[in-house]
């Protein structure tokens, strides 16, 4: 719960890098001290992943799917990560709302709604519970939009496939941060395809999408950050039919800069994975 609640969108730290480019890297990657990128073709389905060391202890595993399998038993669990969600939104909308204070009536009313929202999580259960995420995320973004340049097109959440630049960069980070959340999770013994909150599903890594809920606050201030500060602009993106994606340029701006901004984002999901495995292994 307290690795939880510290994702809960304070700016982050430098820490050591996300992306190793040497062999020797890629070798420290394998014995479980650096992240490693998957093997893939570009737009297609990953061909192999270097995730490190397997963790050796099977007790917290095999709690971890009788969890999964216990509706009324994960369903704190699953309260308690999307409050450290929606906690991480409020946060960045003050952040917002402090820089844009000409966005203010559309910040407020989104920070109003993911509020009231938020006091909603204790009483609800199943579906509702989704609902209401669905709900939160619909009011963060509404508010996200109002501080975003008008020229980047972005009028609210879409994805598979992205039809504008901010929306192809949200993607893109949730995505490495997906992978990473992964990694992390089998490292200290869990299954990243079993999740707590997110049901599990054919070629979806649930308890990976579980651990980004509460940090999507991380990369949604940077995604911001790129576009405010004019590092990355609409001419870096390009509309084909499989949606938008970013040029080459565009890449090496996003990648650079993330390397650089959300170089602690593996500390943190580890952190994270680590007290969630802890509090597997002490179930009786």
């Amino acid at each position: 719960a307290r690795a939880i609640r510290a994702a809960n969108c304070p700016s982050m730290a430098t820490q050591t890098g996300v992306f190793p480019a040497s062999a020797s890297a890629a070798a420290r990657a394998a014995m479980g001290s650096v992240p490693a990128p998957s093997v893939a073709i570009r737009r297609g389905e990953p061909t192999a992943s270097l995730l490190g060391r397997p963790h050796g202890d099977v007790v917290a595993r095999l709690a971890q799917l009788a969890l999964a399998r216990d509706p009324a038993a994960r369903l704190p669990y699953a309260r308690r990560v999307l409050e450290a969600k929606l906690t991480g939104q409020l946060r960045l909308l003050g952040e917002l709302l402090e820089a844009r204070a000409e966005a203010r009536a559309e910040l407020l009313r989104a920070k109003e709604a993911i509020a009231e929202v938020r006091s909603k999580l204790a009483s609800a259960e199943g579906a509702a519970l989704l609902g209401l995420e669905g709900a939160a995320a619909a009011a963060f973004f509404a508010g996200y939009a109002a501080v975003l340049p008008p020229s980047a097109g972005f009028s609210g959440r879409n994805r598979r496939p992205p039809r504008d630049p901010v929306n192809a960069c949200l993607s893109l980070g949730y995505a490495l941060a997906t992978h990473e959340a992964g990694r992390q999770a089998q490292l200290v013994g869990l299954d990243p395809l079993i999740g707590l909150l997110h049901a599990p599903a054919h070629g979806r890594p649930a308890l990976a999408c579980d651990l980004v809920e509460p940090v999507r606050c991380h990369v949604e201030r940077f995604v911001w950050r790129l576009f405010a500060t004019g590092r990355l602009r609409v001419e870096h993106a390009r509309v084909t039919a499989e949606g938008c994606l970013l040029g080459k340029a565009g890449r090496e701006i996003f990648y650079a800069a993330f390397e650089e901004e959300l170089a602690a984002l593996p500390r943190l999901l580890r952190q994270m994975a680590a007290g969630l495995a802890r509090e597997l292994r002490a179930q009786p």
